[in-house]
C-alpha cells in the first residue's frame, strides 16, 4: 500500500499502518482476498492483497511490480492479472455514511481486517491520472492490504484498498472535510475499476474488419 505525500502525488508502498486492522480467522465473504507477488526480477520481494473480478481475471493494485499474469494496467491504482476462478465475488458501488471494511493480509501473512463507514470525500491521488477519483472511509488498513477488498455490509465488493492519509498528512491537506478525521483510508471504488475493465476490454477486441462496397470482378 502506498503512503500519501499529497493530493497530487503519492510514493509507492505503505509502511506501517493508520491504525490495527483486526486477524480473523474464517469468513465466507472475507476469504475470498488473496495473497499476490511481486514477479521477477523482484520474485516474492514485495506483496498485497488481490480479489477475484471474474472467472478468468483478478484485481489488485499497479504499483505492486512484476505481478505474474499481469495483462493491464489502468490510468488509477489499478490491475488486472489471469487468474482463474470457480466463484467470484458480487460487485458494486459504494453509498456515503454505509459500513466498509477492508480486507487483506498484512506483513506477517496474517488475514486482517477493517472496519469504518465511508466518507463523503473524494481525493485524486495523482494529476496524471486524470479525472480518477478515489473514495475514502474511516476504517484501520496497514501494509500489505494493498489492492485487497473493500467489502460492503451486504458482501458485495465496493473498491480495492489503495493508500492511507498519515495525521501529518491530514494536518498538512486543505481539506476541511477531512482535517478532523482521525483517520483516513483510501480505495479505488468499483465505478473506477469497471472503467478500466472496459477500456481493457476495449484496447484487447480485435478489430473488426470494415465492409466494402466493392463489387466483386
Amino acid at each position: 500500500m502506498r503512503p500519501f505525500k499529497s493530493l497530487v502525488a503519492a510514493s509507492v508502498l505503505i509502511s506501517g499502518c493508520n491504525g490495527m486492522p483486526t486477524a480473523f480467522t474464517q469468513d465466507p465473504v472475507f476469504d475470498q482476498a488473496f495473497v499476490v507477488h511481486s514477479g521477477a526480477p523482484l520474485p516474492y520481494l514485495m506483496m498485497g492483497t488481490a480479489i477475484q473480478w471474474n472467472e478468468d481475471y483478478a484485481v489488485t493494485v499497479k504499483h505492486l511490480p512484476y505481478v505474474s499474469g499481469a495483462v493491464y494496467q489502468g490510468q488509477g491504482d489499478v490491475q488486472f492479472f489471469k487468474h482463474k476462478a470457480n466463484g467470484v465475488p458480487m460487485w458494486r458501488s459504494y453509498q456515503p455514511g454505509e459500513e466498509l471494511t477492508s480486507v487483506g493480509f498484512n506483513s506477517a501473512y496474517m488475514s486482517v481486517k477493517g472496519t469504518g463507514h465511508a466518507l463523503p470525500a473524494m481525493v485524486r491521488l495523482d494529476a496524471k491520472e486524470g479525472n480518477v477519483m478515489y473514495g475514502t472511509h474511516d476504517g484501520p488498513v496497514a501494509k500489505g492490504m494493498s489492492g485487497g477488498p473493500v467489502f460492503a455490509a451486504d458482501g458485495k465488493v465496493v473498491g480495492i484498498t489503495v493508500a492511507l492519509l498519515t495525521a501529518n498528512d491530514l494536518a498538512r491537506i486543505k481539506r476541511p472535510d477531512l482535517a478532523n478525521q482521525p483517520r483516513v483510508s483510501i480505495f479505488l471504488p468499483y465505478n473506477e475499476i469497471n472503467r478500466e475493465w472496459t477500456r481493457y476490454m476495449a484496447q484487447a477486441k480485435p478489430a473488426t474488419p470494415v465492409p466494402t462496397n466493392l463489387a466483386a470482378n
